[in-house]
């Protein structure tokens, strides 16, 4: 019943989008050396660089980042916009509108990819996230479903459970005993269910329980995923 674990997939889209928000500023810059006119102000430069450049970092707090920093870049266009109106040439208006409706898809797709398998939702907000390895070790759910993990790691794992068993569900709590690993026990919430694979997130783990699976881990010569 052995499963390889997918690898997370590029988010094209979001690349593609930062690479588009870090060339904008040089793209008003040469347009103001030849027009003697910006579109944007230093803020919307340093905004929309800034959130390109950390759109790029495939990290869901650095996406956030991202996003805050477009936000920012819309409203500073917007100021702009609405202090120019009826004095600068329509065109730059024109071109600002544009800007801020090219912002907002991005940030709307990149909203749209902030999800499993372009994001690893185990990662903590701050610190590094826990090295997840290929292992095959049997587990029991809720004291009587027998499945085995398809990976694993300090944090979580990815579960194969059989065939008519009970019906599990996205967000469900449940206990769960690592028989061949000294019998750890916790308990987990299921984040995410497909063709019966449960992804669960550990809950309650003691220091030493997360320590003797670290290590348990760390002695096994196991491939990481």
């Amino acid at each position: 019943m052995e499963t390889k674990s997918p690898a997370l997939e590029r988010p094209r889209a979001v690349e593609m989008a930062a690479a588009v928000l870090m060339f904008t500023p040089v793209l008003d810059l040469i347009m103001m050396q030849r027009t003697g006119v910006a579109v944007l102000n230093w803020v919307g430069w340093v905004s929309v660089f800034g959130a390109g450049l950390t759109l790029m970092i495939r990290h869901k707090l650095s996406w956030v980042v991202g996003m805050i920093l477009c936000g920012i870049f819309v409203v500073s266009t917007l100021v702009s916009l609405f202090k120019g109106f009826g004095v600068v040439d329509p065109a730059i208006s024109t071109a600002r509108v544009l800007d801020c409706l090219l912002v907002l898809f991005i940030v709307g797709t990149v909203f749209s990819f902030f999800r499993y398998p372009y994001l690893d939702r185990r990662q903590n907000w701050f610190a590094p996230t826990g090295d997840r390895f290929v292992v095959v070790t049997p587990v029991v759910l809720n004291g009587k479903v027998s499945g085995e993990t398809v990976d694993l790691s300090y944090t979580g794992a990815r579960i194969s459970v059989p065939e008519g068993v009970e019906s599990f569900k996205k967000d469900q709590l449940l206990t769960l005993v690592l028989s061949e690993i000294n019998d750890i026990q916790c308990k987990a919430k299921v984040i995410d269910v497909k063709d019966k694979v449960l992804r669960i997130h550990f809950d309650g783990l003691s220091s030493s329980e997360k320590d003797l699976l670290r290590q348990w881990l760390g002695s096994q010569n196991l491939q990481k995923t």
